[in-house]
């Protein structure tokens, strides 16, 4: 019996110091992503192409063009109250201004797609309309 508690006790505080260690985590990428989403509003709004090409994945750079510089500056809006980041992995989807949610919870509405490479997250340079 004693056994069994010391093993739940052991297995909680593994978890309890795991999700410690994946909010932090979390609140530092968060921050870094909104961070360089606002370089990206800036570099956008001052039509500077080569600040904004030095905010895309470097494996995407190839393919950015002027038609992918147009759609992130008509669909990259300020980030809000409303706004919504999800972070899978190395990759995230901002969504600058939810149209609604769906159950409540998920958001619906333009996308705007990074990545993360050696540590710091980019823009990929895709844009995703609904």
């Amino acid at each position: 019996m004693r056994r069994s508690r010391a093993i739940i006790l052991v297995v909680l505080a593994i978890s309890f110091a795991v999700l410690v260690f994946a909010h932090r985590s979390n609140h530092r990428n968060r921050a870094e992503i909104c961070s360089r989403y606002a370089e990206l509003r800036a570099a956008l709004s001052a039509a500077d192409t080569n600040a904004v090409l030095a905010l895309i994945a470097p494996v995407d750079r190839g393919s950015f063009d002027g038609g992918s510089f147009m759609r992130l500056d008509a669909f990259a809006r300020p980030l809000g109250v409303r706004s919504k980041i999800l972070m899978l992995g190395g990759d995230a989807t901002v969504w600058p201004k939810p149209n609604w949610y769906l159950c409540g919870v998920l958001p619906i509405g333009d996308t705007v797609k990074m990545t993360k490479v050696a540590g710091h997250w980019f823009f990929t340079g895709k844009v995703h309309l609904d």
